[in-house]
């Protein structure tokens, strides 16, 4: 099968776009002939099935970016569209017969944001174009048909969808990421644990609570610090992830908070943690959500994340209604720290659920769909 994945760049500090990068892989490993279309791909990959274009695009700033890569992309592969069994977009693009929705509705994080900022950043939101050109192209997605079929990575993203544009359910498939469960485990721990502890001048019995992500606003470090902050002991903060440090130092003063900054080899991190905290105010689910299941560690998470989905309460984690909620994952945080018989027996549950979510099975679900497709494409020949 010859399949065009849409995606703008590749960096190895991007959840989805390493998720991009996984996808591909495995598509050219199990075979098919890749075509990767984006502004750059800097993934280290000799598979002779991965082929890159280039598309063209104005890079100065996000708005510039986002505006001419899907024109760009429009015009690129509506000449090709006939040389590929399948096209399907990661990005907001407008020619494609998959659109996966895997930043989730940029509709419905405006709202999350609007609920939880004042009038000076509602003014913000308002006034910046680059909002006004995203909710464009979302629109013409969903409105305007562009698309054979969308992949929801969760049912909260489907609802989403539903909820603001009126897309019926048939259109969307709900597939849920896939986790690599043999790079992310827990026993990575006897190899990183040490070594990723003294690096950051942490001791062997410290309690680390791990955070994984850039976009720290959305993705709640505020609240994380604010519920360390809360919790009855004593803990460490490991924040891995690309973000303005600056503007949360100075919310900490007891516990101790370390800024790991964006790190490549991850699965190290979370071998170094003893549990993951991450209360999104919007995440459509999330792929540090399954990594660190499958590196055996419980997860703290909110209503508001797609991944709440499959996390049941006090069998692998804890999930809370908001993320402002603070109190609330201090005393999740508190309970694990103090038990740790319920700690360990949480660790052996996230890693079981983890192993339901394996790349294979992932790759299977997402191959079935191209199937049903390209059978129906040739139907209409």
């Amino acid at each position: 099968m010859k399949i065009a994945i849409i995606r703008k760049k590749y960096t190895f500090q991007g959840g989805a776009e390493g998720f991009s990068n996984s996808l591909v892989e495995h598509l050219a490993d199990a075979g098919h002939e890749v075509h990767i279309f984006a502004i750059t791909w800097n993934a280290d990959t000799h598979n002779s099935n991965i082929h890159f274009h280039k598309v063209p695009a104005l890079a100065c700033n996000s708005f510039f970016r986002d505006f001419t890569f899907a024109v760009s992309s429009f015009f690129l592969l509506n000449k090709q569209k006939k040389d590929f069994d399948i096209i399907q977009s990661h990005d907001k693009t407008l020619c494609q017969d998959i659109y996966r929705a895997g930043d989730g509705c940029h509709i419905e994080w405006l709202k999350q944001r609007w609920k939880r900022i004042g009038f000076a950043g509602k003014v913000s939101i308002l006034l910046n174009p680059y909002h006004w050109l995203i909710l464009t192209l979302e629109r013409l997605i969903f409105r305007m048909h562009r698309f054979k079929k969308i992949i929801a990575i969760s049912d909260m993203v489907k609802k989403n969808v539903m909820d603001n544009y009126g897309i019926s359910s048939a259109d969307i498939e709900v597939i849920y990421n896939g986790v690599d469960v043999d790079r992310f485990s827990p026993q990575n721990k006897k190899k990183y644990k040490s070594e990723i502890r003294e690096k950051h001048g942490l001791k062997d019995d410290d309690f680390v609570v791990l955070f994984v992500g850039s976009g720290f606003e959305r993705k709640g470090v505020k609240y994380l610090i604010q519920a360390a902050e809360s919790v009855s002991g004593q803990i460490s903060l490991m924040i891995v992830g690309k973000g303005p440090e600056s503007e949360f130092k100075k919310i900490s003063a007891r516990q101790k908070i370390i800024y790991c900054g964006p790190q490549k080899d991850i699965d190290k991190y979370y071998a170094a943690a003893d549990m993951f905290v991450f209360p999104t105010m919007y995440e459509p689910f999330g792929n540090v959500h399954l990594e660190a299941l499958a590196s055996g560690l419980p997860v703290i998470t909110t209503k508001n994340s797609g991944a709440s989905e499959i996390i049941k309460d006090g069998i692998h984690g804890f999930v809370v209604q908001e993320p402002e909620d603070y109190i609330s994952i201090a005393e999740k945080i508190t309970i694990l720290l103090n038990d740790k018989d319920k700690l360990e027996s949480i660790s052996q549950n996230a890693r079981q659920l983890a192993e339901e979510f394996t790349f294979k099975k992932h790759i299977g679900k997402i191959k079935k769909l191209y199937d049903t497709l390209t059978i129906n494409r040739n139907m209409h020949i």
